[in-house]
């Protein structure tokens, strides 16, 4: 499906916009920079992940209306975590990465967030060193970091069917233009 297939489709919601991504069915849908190379994500690589990821969400007991916050640089699990929650209903609280950890326990005690997603091993010690004082049940880690306090995102994603899953893809099509996202 060309791009401007995609601007003809009606895309209501944001799982529209991924749904018409996914089913462009393109080899290269997402880039980024690993090392010294560009390493491309293809649709279905992006719908695996985002759906893997919204599993293990909905296997915690995160629905519709929970808060998740995202507590990440600019970076391909971040869109994937943002459409996992998405799908599922959950709304997304992003956070600076430049904010101290007071600030980051008020957003995240405001939201009543239940779980996040963190980048690196700084913001997961971050999280760590207030988790206490918030209502956090889950963290994630997008970087590939050795720890038993939070679940490892490349885990997540590749937990995520290799095909379409109808079943969850009607799921998600649940979600109305005037449910809260962000």
């Amino acid at each position: 499906m060309a791009f401007s297939q995609i601007s003809r489709v009606s895309l209501r919601t944001l799982n529209d916009i991924l749904f018409a991504v996914v089913e462009r069915e393109s080899r290269v849908v997402m880039m980024h920079r690993q090392a010294i190379q560009w390493v491309s994500i293809s649709s279905q690589e992006l719908y695996q992940g985002v759906v893997g990821t919204a599993q293990a969400l909905r296997a915690w007991g995160i629905k519709k209306g929970d808060r998740v916050a995202i507590l990440s640089e600019n970076r391909p699990e971040w869109t994937i975590a943002d459409f996992a929650c998405l799908l599922l209903g959950a709304v997304v609280v992003p956070i600076y990465t430049t904010l101290t950890g007071d600030q980051t326990a008020y957003l995240l005690n405001d939201s009543g967030a239940r779980a996040i997603f963190v980048s690196s091993e700084a913001h997961l010690q971050k999280i760590q060193a207030i988790q206490s004082r918030t209502p956090l049940e889950k963290i994630v880690i997008m970087d590939p970091v050795e720890t038993a306090h939070a679940f490892p995102m490349h885990r997540l994603t590749a937990e995520g069917p290799p095909y379409r899953d109808p079943q969850f893809d009607a799921q998600a099509q649940t979600i109305r233009p005037d449910d809260l996202a962000t």
